[in-house]
Formats: C-alpha cells, sequence, structure tokens
C-alpha cells in the first residue's frame, strides 16, 4: 500500500464524502489546529470521521509472515490482551498515552501499540476476543519479537468484512498457543515456549528501569544533551518498564520466575510509574535500590503469596541461581481451560493404549 498524497485523499473525500473541494480543504485545516498536527494528517482523521475508506489493495499478511521494517501490510487478527494505557513524557514535557494489545491469529501473536490519541481512539473499542483488522502499521522489532506500531496512518477496523476472519481460531483455543505445558521437575536449560503452572511462594525483588518506547530497551540519561539515548534508537522519550522476580513451586519442583513488562505490573496490580514512584521514595529514604526492591516485595505485596497462576517463558541455568524461567506473559489459572487440558491428555493415554 503507498502513502496516499493530501491531494489525493482530498479527492477521495470530495468524491466518496459528497463535500466540495473547499468544504474538505476547510474541515482539513480546523482539525489541523484544533489537534495540532498536519493537514496530511488531518486528511486521514476527516476520511475516518466521513467512514470514507481509503484503504488500497495492501497485502494481508499472518502474524508469522511479519518482518522487521514491513510497511503497507493488512493484519487479520484476535485480541488476546490489552494491558492498562499508561503516561509518558514528550520531549516538549507534555504527557502521553502508549497502551499494549496482544493480537493472535492462526499462526502466532504479536503486540500492537498505540499512542496518544490513537490510544483514545481505539483502546476501549478493543475487546478480549474481538477481530479486528490493523490496516498499515509499522512492524518493529520489539523486545520480544515483531510487533505493531499503529501511526497516524494506520487505521483499525473492529469485526472487518474479511476473509480471513474466518481462520481466527476461538481465544480459548490460543491460550497457551505455541506453549507446551511442563511441571517444574521435567524443566531443562534451553527449553523454549514453555508454561508452568504453579503457586506464588516467594517474592524476590520489584524494580523498574527507563526503556526505550520502540525497543524496551535500558537507556541511559546524558546529561551533557539532557537527553535519554537508546542505544538502538537514539534519543527517546522513555517509558517505565518493570521487573519482577518471584519463585512458584507446583509440588514437583521450584522454580525463580522473573516476569517483565506490563505483565509483571498487571500481576502486581499497580502501573509502572506508581512502582517506579514508590522504588524513587525508598531509595531516597536511604535505601539501595536492591534493598528498596527486596522491601516493596516483601512488604506491598505479600498478597500475591499462595496465588496460583500459569507463567510462560523460555528456561535458563544461571551461574548462581540454578535453573530460572524468563517468563513473558501470565495467566490466572482457567478451570474450563484445564479440565480441557487434562481430558485432551487423557484421550492421547487412551489412543496410544488403543
Amino acid at each position: 500500500m503507498g502513502v496516499l498524497t493530501k491531494e489525493q485523499i482530498i479527492e477521495m473525500i470530495r468524491e466518496r464524502g459528497g463535500l466540495s473541494k473547499n468544504e474538505v480543504e476547510r474541515r482539513i485545516r480546523e482539525i489541523a489546529s484544533r489537534e495540532g498536527i498536519s493537514e496530511h494528517a488531518a486528511a486521514l482523521i476527516l476520511a475516518e470521521e466521513l467512514g470514507v475508506n481509503l484503504e488500497t489493495e495492501g497485502e494481508t499478511l499472518h502474524i508469522a509472515d511479519l518482518v522487521p521494517g514491513m510497511r503497507g501490510v493488512n493484519v487479520v487478527a484476535g485480541v488476546l490482551r490489552k494491558y492498562p494505557p499508561r503516561e509518558y513524557t514528550k520531549k516538549d514535557g507534555s504527557k502521553g498515552l502508549v497502551a499494549n494489545v496482544i493480537l493472535y491469529d492462526s499462526t502466532g501473536k504479536t503486540r500492537l501499540v498505540l499512542w496518544d490519541g490513537l490510544v483514545t481512539k481505539y483502546y476501549n473499542e478493543l475487546d478480549r476476543g474481538s477481530v479486528v483488522k490493523i490496516i498499515d502499521p509499522v512492524v518493529k522489532e520489539g523486545r520480544n519479537g515483531v510487533e505493531l506500531h499503529a501511526n497516524f496512518r494506520t487505521r483499525i477496523i473492529i469485526d472487518p468484512d474479511d476473509p480471513r476472519v474466518a481462520e481466527i481460531p476461538p481465544i480459548e483455543e490460543v491460550r497457551s498457543y505455541s506453549y507446551q505445558r511442563k511441571s517444574i521437575g521435567d524443566l531443562v536449560d534451553g527449553d523454549r515456549f514453555v508454561e508452568v503452572r504453579g503457586t506464588i511462594v516467594r517474592l524476590y525483588r520489584v524494580t523498574a528501569y527507563d526503556a526505550c518506547p520502540q525497543c524496551r530497551k535500558k537507556v541511559d540519561y546524558d546529561p551533557s544533551t539532557d537527553a535519554w539515548i537508546c542505544p538502538e534508537h537514539g534519543e527517546v522519550q522513555p517509558v517505565k518498564v518493570v521487573i519482577f522476580d518471584f519463585g512458584i513451586d507446583d509440588s514437583t519442583g521450584y522454580i525463580r520466575v522473573t516476569l517483565f513488562g506490563d505483565a509483571a505490573a498487571e500481576l502486581i496490580g499497580e502501573n509502572p510509574e506508581e512502582i517506579a514512584g514508590k522504588l524513587k521514595k525508598l531509595v531516597e529514604d536511604g535505601l539501595t535500590l536492591r534493598e528498596a526492591g527486596r522491601k516493596m516485595a516483601e512488604e506491598e505485596y505479600y498478597h500475591l503469596l499462595g496465588k496460583e497462576i500459569v507463567v510462560r517463558g523460555n528456561v535458563l541455568e544461571d551461574k548462581f541461581l540454578g535453573l530460572m524461567l524468563r517468563a513473558s506473559g501470565w495467566d490466572e489459572v482457567d478451570p474450563r481451560r484445564e479440565i480441557s487440558r487434562v481430558r485432551a491428555e487423557l484421550k492421547g493415554i487412551l489412543r496410544e493404549l488403543v
């Protein structure tokens, strides 16, 4: 899909929206002035408001086919999960919003990142289990794989009239997408895409760091330029990313889990900025960051002890700590899903016996 010029958009609105060229241009200028954006971006917003379809024949791809750097592609996917929007500070000191939504199709999962006005516009419409079509997102490399970033050119259609909708599996079949359930006692170094069901029995620490909003890697502050620098993306406005370390037990063994990002903040039940603020206060009171992280985990989040969850990720052997699960996500234990899993396992055993 090529990028339409402002003039092309105006002509399409005029033809399909029933407005004169002068009226279209006047309304574009009003939107540009009101939103503080370019007239090109305002033209796209006007087309959306009028219901004028600007879509050309972009290629619709499966999630597994996405490659960082792609543009002009469409993706039809289901909404698996969405995380609460959070604030970040822009270069001019004003506050912005960013929200992450996990999408899936028959080939895999990906993260959709919404920024600022797009959070207000789309976030509440993206219900878990709904199917959407993402038109012309930017495809980037994220911390856990390929991500879709929506910008002013991106359109999101809820319940689209598209043949790919029939390919989207029911959400109940996708909760453990690409992950193999294992007991802790069976885990070995190098296990990838595994999920474990266990009870939280120990809390180690919680921490938060300043990260690049695009790749989620740690950024450093350069006092000489008064800027935050990402090794990959240069000067950025950082967002807070949470890391939560805890231990789980499933009666076959025990393993330490490190959970990252929005999933960690969701399990804790606070947004990253709140967590970072509490840590900062404890450090200002004289604790080291490590001490503050331990104190918060033990005293603020003790209510998580005894909570049974399912965590997903990869297993690695730490030189000092032994086996660890580097987790990318977690879920509440779903009784219906667990019953279905046991039934499927029993059917497999019976087939082998026959």
